[in-house]
């Protein structure tokens, strides 16, 4: 089992931006407009708009790339071979099993959005029709950012987001460049979200 490092969300230390302030031009994004229509509404503000880091279709097939590749090298260092193949053919068609599951992995990456406005944080995922998945920020209990020992190498990270919902499962930013950088944005945007409603808390540090 994977051991993974937990860094606990604590309040911001510094101000929000006042109610209604424009967010600055370094925390707007133009990558927002290649999302699908009707993804943000006419009265929200997008905040951030990023993608998984394009290691993550390579994480998601690194147990099987691994696997087909030992399993080539065995086949290849005993001669064995499935019924009617020659043994390089049975290797070329255990990578190929290998790298389809990557392929896979990067057709399902190509669409995937991770977006935060000044109301909601939300995922898009689907090539052919788009599904989103939304929450409010008012609805964010507690957030968190894990760091995978892969991750760590690549300076990336995951984001999870706790929500004030029974039944409901936290929703997850994964391998999310400069994940700490995003982290202290949306805490920003929470807790500014609870400034311009009026309501006496905040997001629990854990």
């Amino acid at each position: 089992m994977n051991m993974v490092s937990m860094t606990a969300a604590a309040p911001p230390a510094f101000a929000p931006p006042a109610t209604g302030a424009k967010p600055h031009a370094a925390e707007t994004t133009t990558q927002w407009t290649a999302l699908p229509g009707g993804v943000v509404d006419g009265g929200e503000i997008v905040l951030l708009a990023i993608k998984p880091s394009a290691w993550r279709p390579v994480f998601e097939s690194a147990s099987w790339l691994v696997a087909c590749a030992a399993l080539a090298m065995a086949l290849a260092a005993f001669g064995r071979s499935l019924a009617g193949l020659s043994t390089a053919t049975t290797v070329q068609l255990v990578l190929l099993i290998g790298f389809a599951r990557l392929a896979l992995a990067i057709v399902r990456w190509v669409p995937s959005w991770y977006v935060l406005t000044n109301r909601r944080i939300i995922e898009v995922q689907g090539m052919r029709n788009s599904e989103v998945v939304d929450c409010g920020l008012l609805d964010v209990r507690n957030t968190t950012v894990v760091k995978s020992p892969l991750e760590r190498m690549t300076q990336l990270g995951t984001i999870a987001f706790v929500i004030d919902h029974e039944g409901r499962a936290p929703r997850v930013w994964h391998s999310v460049a400069k994940p700490d950088e995003v982290h202290a944005r949306i805490r920003r945007a929470i807790e500014n979200a609870i400034d311009q409603h009026g309501i006496g808390c905040q997001v629990n540090p854990s």
